[in-house]
C-alpha cells in the first residue's frame, strides 16, 4: 500500500510540475511576442515618411509655411515628437496662429497640418509701429485675419502682456459711440495704468480714465456735450476721471 501511495503522489507531482513548466513557457512566449510586436510597431511608427501633405489653415501665409516645413521634413522619418516640433515651429513663424497641429495617417500615408488663426480685433500703434490686438487680448506683430478698417486710431503704451480688458473696452466704444455728438477719431491708452484719452472729430478732448462704466460715461457725456455746445463755441475739454464719484469737469482747451 505504501508503494502505491508513493507512486500516486509522484504521478500527481509530475503532472503539477508539467503544468507549471507549461504555464511558464507560455508566459515567456507571450512576453517575447509582445516585445516583437512592440518593436515592429515602433519601427513602423518611426519609419513613417509621408507620401502626401494636407494643410487646413485659412491664412495663405501660414499655409505656405506649413507646406515648406513638411517638404523639408520628408527627408527624415516623421515621428510623433517631430510632429510636435513642426507644430511649434509653425507657431513661432506665425504668432497670430491660435493653434497648430501636425498629424500622421498611416493608412493613407498623409501628413496633415491643421492651424487656426486668432481673429484681430483692431490694429494698434505701439511706439510708432503697427501691432494687432487679438480677440484674447494678445498683442501680435502679425495679422492673419485680412485687411482691417478701424473706426478710429488706437495708440497704446505700457504694454506688459495680454490686454483682454482693452478688447472689451474697444467693443463697447464702437457699440455706443453713435450716441456721441461727434464720432471718435483717436484713442490713446496707457495700459499699465488703464488710463485713456479720447479725441472726437470736432476736436473735443476727453480725459476718459479707466475701462469701466463705458456705456454710462457715453450716455452722460452725450448730455454734457449737448448742453455745453449750446453755451460755448468750439472744442471742449472733458475730464471723466472722477466719474465714479459723480463728477464731470468741462472746460475749454488749454
Amino acid at each position: 500500500m505504501r508503494v502505491k501511495v508513493r507512486n500516486k503522489l509522484l504521478l500527481h507531482g509530475g503532472a503539477a510540475a508539467g503544468i507549471v513548466m507549461a504555464l511558464a513557457l507560455a508566459g515567456w512566449l507571450s512576453g517575447q511576442s509582445l516585445k516583437a510586436s512592440r518593436r515592429f510597431l515602433e519601427g513602423r511608427l518611426t519609419a513613417f515618411r509621408p507620401s502626401s501633405v494636407a494643410v487646413d489653415c485659412p491664412a495663405p501665409e501660414a499655409s505656405a509655411s506649413a507646406r515648406a516645413l513638411l517638404a523639408a521634413a520628408v527627408s527624415a522619418p516623421l515621428t510623433s515628437r517631430r510632429c510636435s516640433e513642426l507644430a511649434e515651429e509653425l507657431k513661432r513663424l506665425h504668432p497670430a496662429l491660435s493653434s497648430a497641429h501636425v498629424t500622421r495617417n498611416f493608412l493613407t500615408g498623409t501628413a496633415a497640418v491643421s492651424a487656426a488663426v486668432e481673429p484681430v480685433v483692431a490694429p494698434l500703434l505701439l511706439d510708432g509701429t503697427t501691432v494687432y490686438l487679438g480677440e484674447t487680448g494678445r498683442i501680435m506683430r502679425e495679422n492673419l485675419s485680412g485687411p482691417q478698417d478701424p473706426a478710429f486710431i488706437t495708440e497704446v503704451r505700457g504694454v506688459t502682456g495680454p490686454a483682454p480688458a482693452l478688447v472689451k473696452f474697444l467693443g463697447e466704444i464702437r457699440s455706443f459711440s453713435g450716441l456721441l455728438p461727434s464720432k471718435p477719431v483717436k484713442l490713446a491708452c496707457e495700459l499699465k495704468a488703464a488710463a485713456c484719452e479720447l479725441t472726437l472729430a470736432d476736436s473735443t478732448y476727453i480725459l476718459w480714465g479707466g475701462f469701466e462704466f463705458t456705456r454710462l460715461k457715453i450716455l452722460r457725456l452725450s448730455e454734457v456735450l449737448k448742453d455745453a455746445s449750446a453755451k460755448r463755441v468750439g472744442p471742449l475739454r472733458v475730464d471723466l476721471r472722477t466719474f465714479n464719484e459723480g463728477k464731470i469737469f468741462v472746460s475749454e482747451p488749454r
